[in-house]
């Protein structure tokens, strides 16, 4: 009986209230006038935020042009040194506003120091050295470099054709 009593009584209560159907449209223009109502609140309040970013200095060398190899002949030997007729050329790109660090190693034994040529001023360097380079301006700067060497060659040297001597890298200031 219990049961019975229940079901009538949900009849009963069905019948004053809408169906799900008829409540749709007003749930829908309530909901809008919601946000609405909510957008029109946050426009009356105000916020700041502040927001910094700090960029890592970067550097990068990309070699253009170099020969393959340098070939050191009996004239070489004598006068004790190799000048390179063909230019290394190296772009540099930095965002470094301190500039950038032109890095020279040498590779193997084959030569003692170098001179480079094509930086503004001759460049005398050990085996290996590294050239400052003041920055272009703000922003990231971007410059072509045409190297020529003159590589004085070590005692114990030989005649012949060698791997390139010299590797070039860079690092931001």
């Amino acid at each position: 009986m219990l049961c019975d009593t229940s079901a009538k009584q949900m009849k009963t209560a069905s019948r004053y209230l809408p169906s799900p159907r008829q409540l749709t449209l007003p749930l829908a223009v309530f909901l809008w006038l919601g946000c609405f109502a909510m957008v029109n609140a946050g426009a009356a309040r105000s916020a700041t935020l502040s927001v910094s970013a700090t960029i890592a200095k970067r550097a990068t060398l990309k070699v253009l042009a170099q020969p393959a190899s340098l070939l050191v002949t009996d004239a070489d030997l004598t006068r004790g040194y190799v000048e390179v007729a063909s230019p290394v050329q190296v772009a540099v790109q930095s965002n470094s506003t301190a500039g950038y660090l032109l890095v020279f190693e040498s590779l193997g034994d084959l030569v003692s120091n170098a001179q480079v040529r094509g930086l503004g001023d001759d460049i005398q360097l050990g085996a290996s050295g590294v050239v400052p380079r003041a920055a272009a301006g703000a922003g990231v700067g971007r410059a072509t470099h045409n190297l020529v060497f003159r590589f004085m060659l070590s005692s114990s040297a030989q005649l012949g054709r060698h791997a390139w001597p010299m590797q070039i890298s860079v690092l931001p200031m």
